[in-house]
């Protein structure tokens, strides 16, 4: 028993397998647009939480705390080392810790304390770590006196932030 199918049937049947073809295609392309865009937006989440970071290690320069005399990025290391003992600062910029770097003179890493301020090179604020993953370049400000007068040293310095959620 064979099936003769006619022309008509036989037209039918292409364009049917024809549509189910096509379907598949755009299923397929759709399924690849929307993986290529879950890796993209994945990356993207990542980008935005490093942009933040930065911007939050700008913002934590320009603050009042830090700020020396109005000196764009200019960290006050006088008003570092009062924060140092303050701890009611301690989620207030919402990082999990602060350090400051003096970058020059290149010496050997001095943590500061009441005691050997200023001879030192790294304040440490709400944490024990010495690096942390985000960082900027500041100048490091402080008054000081020659002969008994009193003019303002700045040196440069590299501000690094501890973040709450970590970076992968």
């Amino acid at each position: 028993m064979s099936i003769v199918l006619n022309k008509g049937q036989l037209k039918i049947q292409q364009m049917a397998f024809m549509l189910v073809a096509v379907t598949v295609f755009f299923i397929l392309v759709f399924l690849f647009y929307v993986s290529v865009k879950t890796f993209n937006l994945q990356n993207d989440v990542l980008e935005l939480r490093r942009e933040k970071a930065v911007g939050l290690v700008t913002k934590i320069a320009s603050t009042p705390e830090f700020n020396f005399e109005g000196i764009p990025r200019g960290i006050d290391m006088d008003k570092l080392m009062v924060l140092k003992n303050a701890r009611e600062y301690k989620g207030f910029w919402g990082v999990k810790g602060i350090i400051v770097k003096k970058l020059y003179p290149v010496n050997n890493e001095v943590e500061c304390n009441e005691g050997n301020y200023p001879n030192c090179n790294v304040i440490k604020l709400f944490t024990k770590k010495s690096n942390a993953p985000i960082g900027s370049y500041v100048a490091l400000c402080r008054k000081d006196s020659v002969s008994g007068e009193s003019y303002d040293r700045c040196e440069i310095g590299f501000l690094m932030i501890e973040v709450e959620e970590e970076l992968e």
